[in-house]
């Protein structure tokens, strides 16, 4: 049940981030504003949580686990209800970026009491766990929203985030133990987790999620084009992310416990090759039941290779940052919110000056600075703790 109620953390912030991305058509219309800048209110919240994590781990180092993530939760909750009712762009944009500067906590508070529950022989699946609600949010809370805000307005997709903050804040208040604050990090831990290769894996996070974000983030108008779906439609498919990331954690997690030689390389390779899907589907104008099977294969080898990434970065962070993993954690979180961000605004940038047709190009191109990247990190692995200089 403890895990239960950290794997309902992730759930609720992730669902928050993107909850509206199904419905970014309506959005941009009821506001008066272009579907690129509509998807921007997902970068503004996903670069806020990229800068703040990292400045709030440090600063709030002396604070119990347990009485942060409950903080952060609540806050989140409030949050997302004030999204609902803002009038316009600039009022719903401002919200966002307060909600993600605090809402950064979120995945380094729950990564944190995970590794803390366990002993370092189950580091890897207590993290895929924490993980696995980032799964639930793209397999059903993400979708819900969708079909929430086709049914009852966009605003109503709001409700539903900030009712399932509520109630990961619940169960945390309820089912996780007291948890206290990890000792303080080592003299210039903060350099330590900086060198090579931690920043190697940091930099994985970033671009994984920078590849698959920039088609991902307009998801709503990208499945609308290849598949004519709606609303409860586009939904249904964006369901087969959550079913690709389940899976990619458990492949990750195997892939950490077998040792597996460079599998990162893999990985990025399926990134790049769920961009290259989509983009001949997009580019060619494939619609009805061709452009459904693009969607949906794309969307599940995407999710699964991103997701697959996460097991991987996460335990070998833990392993080097020792009295820091906090820290870690949180700049890690920092690229995974940096790499939505950056997806998103490149993807903007293609649709602003090439069209829909185009922004899974974007993302080709990232994931194959990913390889390149992975390459890198496999000829220098580096098996020892970083070690606080």
């Amino acid at each position: 049940m403890r895990f239960l109620a950290l794997m309902l953390c992730p759930l609720a912030f992730t669902t928050g981030v993107f909850v509206f991305a199904g419905v970014l058509d309506p959005l941009a219309a009821d506001l008066g504003v272009g579907v690129e800048a509509a998807g921007q209110l997902q970068s503004v919240f996903a670069i806020s949580c990229a800068i703040a994590g990292p400045i709030l781990a440090i600063l709030t180092g002396r604070f119990g686990r347990k009485g942060l993530l409950v903080g952060t939760l609540a806050y989140l909750a409030v949050m997302n209800a004030l999204s609902s009712i803002m009038p316009g762009y600039g009022g719903l944009l401002t919200t966002r970026l307060l909600a993600g500067a605090f809402g950064a906590l979120t995945m380094p508070m729950a990564s944190t009491i995970a590794v803390a529950l366990v002993g370092p022989e189950r580091r890897a699946r207590a993290l895929a766990v924490v993980y696995a609600g980032v799964s639930l949010a793209f397999i059903s809370g993400i979708p819900l929203g969708s079909v929430v805000g086709e049914a009852f307005g966009w605003r109503a997709s709001f409700w539903l985030a900030s009712a399932l903050s509520a109630l990961a804040c619940l169960a945390v208040l309820v089912l996780i133990p007291k948890v206290p604050a990890p000792p303080p990090a080592p003299k210039g831990a903060f350099s330590a987790v900086l060198s090579w290769p931690t920043t190697g894996y940091l930099l994985v996070t970033m671009l994984a999620f920078a590849a698959i974000f920039s088609a991902i983030g307009y998801v709503g108008p990208v499945i609308g084009q290849l598949t004519g779906f709606s609303g409860a439609g586009i939904g249904a498919v964006q369901m087969i992310s959550g079913l690709g990331s389940f899976l990619g954690l458990t492949i990750g997690t195997r892939m950490v416990e077998t040792r597996m030689r460079g599998p990162l390389v893999w990985l990025f390779s399926a990134v790049l090759l769920s961009q290259a899907i989509f983009s001949v589907g997009l580019i060619g104008g494939w619609v009805g039941s061709a452009g459904l099977a693009v969607a949906v294969i794309g969307m599940l080898i995407g999710s699964t290779s991103l997701f697959g990434t996460a097991p991987i970065v996460q335990s070998r962070l833990a392993e080097a940052a020792g009295p820091a993993a906090t820290l870690a954690f949180a700049l890690n979180g920092s690229m995974v919110y940096l790499g939505q961000g950056l997806g998103v605004v490149l993807g903007g940038v293609v649709l602003a000056g090439w069209g829909l047709s185009y922004v899974s190009v974007a993302g080709m191109a990232v994931a194959a600075l990913g390889i390149l990247l992975a390459l890198r990190l496999r000829a220098g692995r580096v098996s020892e703790p970083v070690q606080a200089r």
